[in-house]
């Protein structure tokens, strides 16, 4: 049994990688077309069978944490409704648990995160500072 395509593209979406095959970069002012998805893409197709149940379990918390991310967007409007308050951290805990899947993910797949990942709620943002020196 082979992961489907659906699942793998579930599994890059949650570690920060392209739904894309090559992606489009610059060197020195220059188009230069890289694969940045290598590394899942190998992981994804050497995992072992034994692994799919926690690899699927995995996927499932993270769709279910973004589901509630997402789906509670109407809760910025409002700051309590009589005596429900409405918990104003809840971004950032739900990224932490987030983050806890992502990485045990990361640690079944023996690959990182992605650290161009876009998404600011996760602490990301596509910036990596690197010293020159």
């Amino acid at each position: 049994m082979a992961i489907s395509e659906v699942d793998r593209v579930r599994a890059r979406h949650h570690m920060g990688y392209h739904g894309v095959g090559t992606v489009q970069t610059f060197q020195l002012g220059l188009p230069k077309a890289t694969q940045v998805d290598f590394m899942i893409e190998g992981a994804l197709d050497v995992l072992l069978p034994a692994a799919y149940p926690m690899f699927y379990q995995l996927l499932d918390r993270m769709d279910c944490i973004e589901c509630e991310v997402f789906g509670g967007s109407d809760l910025a409007d409002v700051d309590s409704m009589g005596e429900i308050h409405i918990n104003r951290k809840r971004l950032s805990e739900k990224a932490q648990y987030y983050l806890i899947a992502q990485q045990s993910l990361a640690n079944l797949l023996g690959v990182i995160p992605n650290p161009w990942d876009q998404r600011s709620w996760l602490g990301g943002g596509g910036v990596i500072n690197v010293p020159v020196g």
